[in-house]
């Protein structure tokens, strides 16, 4: 069986159970079990650890719990064994959650009175048999990491191995070496945690809250840049009697003597040398451009904090996934040419450290990989987008042929089981949450590790996907994905929501996701339509490029002539019944077909931009629009492409009822950009609905807060594309049908 097949084979189930299988909703999706983090493999590949988060809409409550599952009897008899919990955690998941008497009178009603101390995170192997984790006090900052051991089958209780006096994250340990190695934040101009932990605490004591910036830039993402920057730490640990582990002497600060220029802010991911003596690590550069460069090295350290120097110095773009080959003596990594462009295309080096001589490998492959990892000393693995799956290949480093491991669906992290032929991979479909697989390297050969949602494969019905192309504008192909609602039937008659990504520079993908999820629109009775414009990934760097100073041209065309092919080829679709969707770019296109569509009966813009101009001056990441529209909007000519593809311009053309959806932590697209759209509408009489969320960023994370989101979002479509709500809205112009309007200039 191939994985693809097998990835299938549970969704069958609930198809053929035909009427028993109930429809999924969004209380499914907010409650199904989840992966945090990353899963560590024993270091004789005997064993795999991970967390597994879990949300309950009736108790409110937020359930972390680690896991150990053997990977032994899986590979002798095609199976997995079942998972041991090693703890559990439980917190309260309201924002405003009750007083500690409160609290406790309902964990007492929920939990049998059992109180859930520590929240794991983190799990790393220490042995074959121990296993570590971290656990961070919510009041204090204080981490701690853990260790359990397993002994005749029985996991021991939890064991302070070492305590740090601020958080840390992003661990990893080697069993070669015995050094432990992890990420944390410290002040500027001080190397020692416990120095920072004073400083925090001094902090919390200022009577004031003001904060004061010198340069760019100020906040990122959902947080404001404080003077504390992530620095790599080691600390050897020495295993003591019956596997008990201490720490030997202080952590040490390995990149802040660093060739740099200035101090180095460390990305969230590292890698030790299979030796466990140097650590490869990203950084960007420091310096005035921060907010407008994406330019990023490779640097190799000694984990002894001796140095760290760039492998990759000079001019280029961003850099990542640093992999150690088995044998320690080279580096590969992927590398961006362009230094303010980040979907510039991810080219594959290796660098040899003894040499040090960098290759470029398969430079002629039209794709960008964003994972690499070492098969051998001959061959890479990496992990690309590729029509609307995450593909999974190996590269002959010598000769750059590309042989497809897993084609299908969507690969995401990959780890080698040490000793072994085989992968460990992340994997899912459109209709089949994330669970782990083993993958031979040699054959393809596939096995199930893990199944965290038995009940969605079970009992629950998840419509799968159709592929379909149209064509688009530069006479291009535009590759997206259909799904039908359950117990379809090609007689009747069904609303159309036609879904349009974010990015721009991504793409919707055969795989599973908590936001977005495509099923849950078929669910509620929507054929369901996602597409990918210009300026998706996975179709050739030339297609990706193309919408660069084009947001409202190509991309715009293409979504519309593929929808007019759409409905001619499936007449079940009622053209009078159509919903758009989108957020972040989607947003964008959302506000730019309502000033120059009227084909649709009702529109959801979730965290999209408002005014290109406005967007320019609050966003953090300038490289991005500045590289979008050629320049600077104080700058003449490119000013003018900034006003070109503007939604504000057509404000005046806009009638079809709009869903807002806004977020106050939002940094990428402000919240006034929300608010301007929604004031475009109501002052002029348009029917609308802002949902705004006042803790979250670009993206509605929180369960319940998520729940909302769809609650919101279904009744808003459904309302204005049943028969009521669309015979209320603005007429189409049936003779028009679908063209495409032009620009005013």
């Amino acid at each position: 069986m191939t994985i693809g097949q097998l990835v299938r084979s549970l969704p069958a189930a609930a198809f053929v159970l035909g009427a028993l299988a109930r429809p999924f909703t969004p209380e499914d999706l907010v409650q199904t079990n989840r992966f945090s983090g990353n899963v560590a493999v024993s270091p004789n590949s005997a064993s795999i650890a991970y967390i597994q988060a879990r949300y309950s809409i009736e108790e409110k409550r937020q359930y972390t719990q680690l896991f150990v599952q053997s990977l032994a009897d899986g590979h002798r008899h095609h199976g997995s064994s079942h998972p041991v919990k090693i703890i559990e955690f439980s917190a309260d998941a309201r924002p405003n959650p009750p007083s500690a008497r409160e609290e406790e009178e309902e964990e007492d009603e929920f939990t049998g009175g059992l109180k859930k101390h520590l929240k794991p995170s983190q799990p790393i192997w220490l042995s074959d048999t121990s296993l570590g984790f971290v656990a961070t006090d919510p009041d204090t900052g204080k981490s701690t990491l853990y260790s359990v051991k397993n002994g005749k089958g029985r996991w021991s209780k939890p064991r302070p191995v070492v305590a740090m006096a601020v958080p840390i994250s992003d661990l990893h340990f080697s069993t070669e070496s015995g050094i432990l190695a992890f990420t944390a934040e410290v002040y500027d101009g001080t190397d020692s945690l416990v120095e920072t932990a004073k400083l925090d605490y001094h902090e919390k004591l200022r009577a004031d809250t003001g904060q004061t910036y010198d340069d760019l830039w100020v906040r990122h993402w959902d947080t404001f840049v404080s003077s504390k920057l992530p620095q790599i730490y080691t600390l050897p640990l020495k295993a003591r009697a019956k596997d008990h582990f201490k720490p030997k002497g202080e952590p040490i600060n390995i990149i802040s003597d660093a060739n740099a220029s200035g101090r180095l802010e460390a990305s969230n991911s590292f890698t030790l040398s299979p030796s466990g003596r140097h650590i490869a690590f990203v950084a960007k550069c420091p310096g005035h451009d921060y907010a407008w460069k994406t330019t990023s090295h490779v640097y190799l350290a000694a984990v002894d904090g001796s140095g760290a120097e760039p492998i990759n110095p000079g001019k280029g773009g961003a850099s990542s996934s640093p992999a150690f080959s088995h044998d320690g003596t080279k580096i590969a990594y992927v590398q961006m040419a362009a230094t303010a462009y980040e979907a510039d295309r991810n080219q594959i080096k290796v660098y040899d450290i003894a040499e040090q001589t960098t290759v470029e490998v398969a430079a002629d492959w039209d794709r960008s990989p964003f994972h690499v990892l070492w098969s051998d000393s001959q061959t890479l693995l990496v992990t690309y987008n590729e029509w609307g799956r995450n593909k999974l290949s190996k590269v002959d480093i010598a000769t750059g042929a590309i042989t497809p491991i897993v084609t299908e669906h969507s690969v995401g992290p990959v780890q080698q089981l040490p000793g072994t032929n085989k992968l460990l991979i992340d994997y899912s479909a459109l209709d089949s949450p994330t669970d782990l697989y083993t993958v031979s390297i040699d054959d393809g050969a596939v096995n199930r590790i893990s199944q965290l949602n038995p009940k969605l494969t079970s009992e629950i019905f998840l419509s799968p996907p159709e592929d379909v192309a149209f064509t688009g504008a530069d006479n291009s192909t535009i590759h997206g994905f259909l799904l039908r609602p359950p117990n379809f039937d090609s007689q009747k008659k069904y609303p159309l929501a036609f879904v349009i990504h974010g990015g721009p520079q991504s793409s919707f993908t055969d795989g599973w996701s908590p936001r977005w999820n495509l099923n849950i629109f078929a669910a509620a009775g929507f054929v369901t339509v996602a597409l990918d414009p210009q300026g998706s990934t996975g179709y050739g760097q030339n297609f990706t490029d193309a919408i660069r100073n084009q947001w409202g041209s190509k991309p715009y065309e293409s979504l519309m002539r593929s929808l007019e092919q759409l409905l001619e080829e499936h007449p079940y679709i009622d053209r009078k019944r159509l919903a758009a969707l989108g957020a972040s770019y989607g947003g964008y296109m959302i506000n730019w077909i309502n000033g120059h569509s009227d084909v649709f009966k009702a529109l959801v813009n979730h965290d999209g931009m408002f005014s290109t101009v406005s967007t320019y001056y609050s966003t953090e990441e300038l490289y991005f629009p500045e590289t979008e529209f050629e320049g600077v909007p104080f700058d003449e000519k490119a000013r003018e492409n900034y006003e070109r593809w503007s939604p504000e311009r057509y404000v005046k053309n806009w009638k079809t009822p709009t869903l807002v959806v806004h977020s106050e932590k939002d940094y990428r697209l402000v919240v006034s950009e929300g608010l301007s759209t929604f004031t475009a509408l109501r002052r002029q009489g348009v029917p609308a609905r802002l949902l705004y969320f006042p803790d979250e960023n670009h993206w509605v994370l929180k369960p319940a807060n998520s729940l909302r989101w769809h609650q919101e979002v279904l009744a808003w479509i459904s309302k204005w594309t049943s028969d009521e709500g669309a015979s209320a809205a603005t007429p189409i112009d049936e003779s028009a049908k679908f063209r495409v309007q032009g620009n005013d200039d």
